[in-house]
């Protein structure tokens, strides 16, 4: 019998007042959907809805009914079947960053405009990494140094799908974008109706904290929903400046972004995967910043999957992301403590390893260590099993006082699946450290980064698939150069 560590942050009187607190929010306060089409599903759905404000004040009946169309558990597909992700209240997943505007440099510790190149590699390492599950892709960037600034999200998403198997994520940006990147991913499917039913990507609609719902994300998640595409919908609300200070507070006002942006999903199309998701934080006002390393995100990742699980759904969270600018012991204690936290607090789908500076960064080197992480801390959640082999009393008695368990065939039996061993990290002696050359656990995924990208070979796309993706870019590069 395997008991699975889990922590609990919230009573579940606690989770009942948040809850109605959101409830609360949503009836006499509101949410601002400038979406025309999302006011429209409100209204016929009976929320109040004021088209001059756009402000659609959602009654509870609407709210929890709603809330109930959306699945516990679904599937998301990969190229290769072998890396087919299912969702779940009870799994967990990571997805690592690809997109983010700056590119770590490792040699010389500075920063570059992540390039086309970046992209790719950033996918191919994640590619190769076993913890991680469900990819970020460059779809998202809002730039991509020398990509033409209205074709980023079909250049940024035909490169990592030409990088990795795994599933993709594509933009929800805006609508006409949204549809850019389903030709794309029903190409991968083998055409419309097999992607709608196999969902080969996924994508974020991110709530503009405090509640409100911005027109261009909405109609992307809508053109998404319609194709029965898994939605995260993520609200990224910060203590203090555009939440309440309090964390109580803030997980009260996230309730109401999120759970807002699911119902308008479901009154779409009922039934559609659904992630609750969360990237909040405290604003440190010492600085004017979010603070993404911060020990409270922890406490807001776990509070959140017990929120999302008293819904039914599964939590999308955010961690092993560092505030640090470099990949030193803020980075390590920063990144380890709000991922762990995350993981035991049960949240389903983890978002931002590889990113640093606030995420507003990503590390190629920072990929490799962050799976190393992610695989210790899967190994805290398999827990200890505890049945007659594993307790192992007749190899105790066997052995007896003053013996050693080295030669024992149970020893040999058990040890690679009740001991975690990292390849970074270095247990060694100091001389023997020394001898292989004293490189710390960045140094080594220097070396890991440099050979992952020397021998990996991701599955390639079939031939006809190819052809017809780089069409799609190039169209589409070309109709924005025309609109100027």
């Amino acid at each position: 019998m395997t008991f699975a560590p889990r922590l609990n942050v919230l009573s579940d009187e606690q989770i009942r007042l948040i809850h109605r607190a959101a409830l609360d929010i949503l009836w006499k306060t509101g949410v601002l959907v400038k979406a025309p089409a999302a006011r429209a599903l409100l209204r016929q759905a009976g929320a109040a809805v004021d088209e001059d404000s756009m402000i659609c004040r959602l009654p509870a009946d609407l709210v929890e009914g709603t809330l109930k169309k959306a699945p516990a558990e679904f599937t998301v597909y990969g190229r290769n079947p072998k890396h087919d992700v299912h969702v779940s209240t009870k799994a967990l997943h990571y997805e690592p960053m690809i997109g983010r505007l700056n590119c770590f440099e490792y040699d010389t510790g500075r920063t570059h405009r992540t390039t086309l190149r970046d992209v790719g590699e950033l996918v191919k390492l994640a590619d190769a990494l076993p913890s991680y599950h469900l990819l970020h892709s460059g779809a998202i960037m809002p730039q991509i140094e020398g990509v033409p600034i209205r074709a980023t999200h079909v250049y940024g998403y035909y490169e990592s799908v030409r990088n990795s198997s795994k599933p993709v994520k594509a933009t929800s940006r805006e609508r006409g974008m949204a549809e850019d990147c389903l030709r794309m991913v029903a190409v991968i499917a083998g055409g419309e109706s097999e992607l709608k039913k196999k969902p080969y990507t996924f994508t974020t609609d991110n709530p503009v904290s405090p509640l409100h719902h911005d027109r261009d994300q909405m109609e992307g998640a809508l053109e998404f929903a319609r194709w029965g595409l898994p939605i995260d919908v993520t609200s990224e609300p910060q203590a203090g400046a555009t939440s309440p200070v309090t964390l109580a507070g803030l997980l009260a006002q996230q309730t109401a972004d999120v759970v807002s942006g699911i119902c308008i999903i479901q009154l779409a199309n009922p039934g559609n995967p659904v992630w609750y998701g969360t990237c909040g934080s405290i604003m440190d006002m010492r600085v004017g910043r979010i603070a993404i390393g911060a020990a409270e995100m922890g406490l807001i990742n776990a509070a959140s999957a017990q929120l999302a699980h008293f819904y039914g759904i599964p939590c999308r969270g955010t961690a092993s992301a560092t505030d640090s600018k470099t990949l030193d012991f803020q980075a390590g204690y920063e990144k380890t403590l709000i991922l762990a936290m995350a993981a035991l607090g049960g949240v389903n789908k983890i978002f931002y390893p590889g990113t640093m500076e606030g995420a507003l960064t990503v590390s190629k080197e920072g990929l490799v260590l962050d799976d190393e992480i992610a695989a210790a801390v899967y190994r805290l959640l398999a827990g200890i099993r505890v049945e007659e082999a594993t307790l192992a009393v007749d190899v105790v008695n066997q052995v007896g006082p003053g013996g050693h368990f080295l030669k024992q065939r149970h020893t040999m039996q058990f040890l690679t699946g009740e001991h975690f061993l990292p390849k970074l990290a270095n247990r060694q002696t100091r001389e023997k450290w020394l001898e292989s050359g004293g490189k710390n656990m960045a140094d080594k995924a220097r070396e890991s980064v440099e050979k992952i990208l020397a021998e990996h070979k991701p599955d390639p796309l079939p031939p006809t698939a190819e052809a017809e993706l780089e069409r799609i870019v190039r169209e589409v590069e070309a109709r924005e150069a025309k609109r100027g």
